[in-house]
C-alpha cells in the first residue's frame, strides 16, 4: 500500500511543479512586456568611437549602392596602361558629349532670347524658365546664362571644346571619318 501513496505523492508533486512552472511563465512574460522599445543602457551600449565607425560602414555602403561602374574593357586585357590612339580619340569625345557646355547665346532686340546648350551628344535650343541638365534657366545676357539649381543661383558663360590631345590630332589630320567634329 504504501507504493500506491508513493505513486499518488509524485504525481501531486509534478502537478504542484507544473502550476509553479506556468505562474513562473506568466510572470516573465509580463515582465517582458513592460520593457520599454528604447532602453536607458542603449547609450552605454555603443561607445562613441564605436558607434563612429559602424555610421562610417553604413554611409560607405549607401555611397557604394549609388555608384555605377563604368568599366568598358575587359579587365583581364594585358594593355590596359598603354592606350591606343582610338582609346585617347573615345576617351575625348566621351569628355566632350559629358560636358554640360553653352555654345551660343541670341540676344535680339526684340523677341525671346534664346541659348544654344550641349550635353550628352545632344544639342538643344533653350528660352527662360526652361529646364536643363543644370538646373532652370532664369536669365540669358550676351556670353551667358543664369540659372537656378538647388535654390542658388549660379553663372555659365559660353564655352569652346577642349583641345584635342596632340596625339590625336596628328593622326586624324590625314583621314576625315564621319565621327570627327567638324572644326
Amino acid at each position: 500500500m504504501e507504493e500506491k501513496y508513493l505513486k499518488d505523492f509524485v504525481i501531486a508533486l509534478i502537478v504542484i511543479f507544473c502550476i509553479l512552472f506556468v505562474i513562473k511563465d506568466m510572470n516573465l512574460h509580463s515582465k517582458v512586456k513592460v520593457v520599454p522599445e528604447e532602453s536607458k543602457y542603449s547609450k552605454m551600449a555603443l561607445g562613441d568611437e564605436l558607434l563612429r565607425k559602424i555610421q562610417n560602414i553604413e554611409s560607405s555602403i549607401n555611397d557604394r549602392k549609388s555608384f555605377t561602374f563604368t568599366v568598358t574593357k575587359d579587365p583581364l586585357e594585358q594593355n590596359l596602361i598603354v592606350k591606343t590612339i582610338k582609346d585617347l580619340q573615345m576617351q575625348w569625345r566621351e569628355e566632350v558629349e559629358n560636358m554640360v557646355r553653352l555654345e551660343s547665346t541670341i540676344v535680339p532686340e526684340s523677341g525671346n532670347k534664346k541659348v544654344v546648350i550641349s550635353y550628352k551628344g545632344e544639342t538643344k535650343i533653350y528660352e527662360i524658365g526652361d529646364k536643363f541638365a543644370k538646373g532652370l534657366i532664369t536669365d540669358i545676357r550676351q556670353g551667358e546664362i543664369s540659372y537656378k539649381t538647388n535654390g542658388v543661383i549660379k553663372i555659365m558663360n559660353i564655352e569652346k571644346l577642349p583641345e584635342k590631345p596632340a596625339v590625336i590630332q596628328k593622326s586624324t589630320k590625314n583621314k576625315k571619318t564621319e565621327l570627327d567634329y567638324n572644326w
